[in-house]
């Protein structure tokens, strides 16, 4: 009986492993959401007022102009894209498209993240922290003259140690990785993934 017992035990432990394992498509769903969240992050705190985004709470050490770290309370990057939506133009017109780039400069870039991965409110919520490295030498107002005129932008490294859950995982995602969000000469955004731990285990990066 003990034997057997036993048996059954190392069963169910193993089919609980297999069972809480991540798939590809969660990895995936996990990361999008912690770079578009980051990515929304930086764009609320570029406006004017700074945007608040439920959930989401940015930090900076004092004396410093931009954030150093970017905490997660259970926040939904759904609600970060109604959010960004809702601060979108009723008529789109040049003059209309100009006040909503001066009061927040990267409030389309965030919004075209958010909307290529169709977030829904309830698919991605996260819980844990990014802090934030930028260029030598950038500070807001270079920063926001950069956004504001189209220029590239100087890359921004992001260190997220991140749970993910929601209903477009089969399981919960905890994300200990670097990425780095930077721009092409042509203008076009890219996030380059330095270093990742999925669950504890290191996955090799492109």
């Amino acid at each position: 009986m003990k034997r057997a017992s036993l048996t059954l035990l190392l069963c169910l432990l193993i089919a609980f492993s297999i069972a809480a394992a991540p798939s590809v498509a969660d990895v995936r769903v996990a990361v999008n959401a912690i770079t578009d969240a980051s990515i929304s992050a930086i764009a609320a705190f570029l406006n004017t007022p700074t945007l608040t985004l439920s959930g989401l709470t940015i930090h900076q050490k004092p004396g410093e102009s931009l954030p150093t770290e970017i905490t997660f309370d259970d926040a939904d990057v759904g609600g970060f894209r109604s959010t960004f939506r809702s601060l979108q133009p009723q008529r789109a017109n040049f003059f209309s498209s100009l006040l909503s780039s001066a009061r927040g400069p990267l409030n389309e870039l965030a919004l075209q993240f958010l909307d290529l991965h169709e977030w829904e409110r309830g698919q991605a919520r996260l819980t844990g922290k990014a802090s934030t490295e930028w260029g030598a030498g950038l500070t807001l107002t270079s920063l926001m003259t950069k956004a504001v005129t189209g220029a590239p932008l100087d890359p921004i490294t992001v260190d997220a140690d991140v749970l993910v859950t929601g209903t477009s995982l089969s399981t919960a995602v905890h994300i200990d990785g670097v990425f780095m969000i930077e721009s092409t000469q042509e203008g076009v955004i890219r996030i380059r993934l330095l270093s990742l731990k999925i669950n504890g285990m290191a996955v090799e990066t492109p």
